[in-house]
């Protein structure tokens, strides 16, 4: 794997695109987590699914600014979005004296990378299309694949 391979301004553009999902919605999974009652309220449910579109949609904007490693570039991307709101979220934990899962924290790392990868997946596709729109739009000929 080249380090060349890695586009910062796409790998941060879909970071940020991530973030702006993945941020509200772990308040409010948060929040309605810790609120100590035993019954889970059905919206943790719903931020969680946020927080996959969030992964997804910050893989497809990286993966479809860098067509040269759209995979690599949309993990990157989710993973650091990733781990931007955990290392946030463990202070936050480490400080309230709650336990903090290694594990867990690794597992989610490694889901919100594989998110990105097929977010990247779906963004290179676009990428290609428009690649092939601007190369007939100038005149060059059928597009590829």
């Amino acid at each position: 794997m080249r380090s060349s391979s890695l586009n910062r301004s796409a790998v941060t553009i879909g970071a940020l695109w991530c973030l702006v999902i993945a941020i509200p919605a772990a308040v409010v999974t948060s929040v309605l987590a810790d609120d100590g009652s035993t019954d889970q309220s059905n919206w943790v449910f719903l931020a969680l699914l946020a927080i996959v579109i969030a992964y997804l949609l910050g893989g497809a904007q990286a993966g479809r600014r860098a067509l040269d490693a759209p995979f690599l570039n949309g993990a990157t991307a989710a993973f650091a979005a990733f781990a931007v709101v955990q290392t946030v979220g463990t202070v936050l934990r480490l400080v309230r004296g709650d336990d903090v899962s290694v594990i867990g924290i690794v597992f989610n790392g490694l889901l919100a990378a594989s998110f990105g990868t097929v977010g990247a997946w779906f963004g290179a596709r676009r990428g290609n299309r428009e690649s092939s729109a601007d190369s007939l739009a100038a005149g060059g000929g059928e597009p590829a694949g």
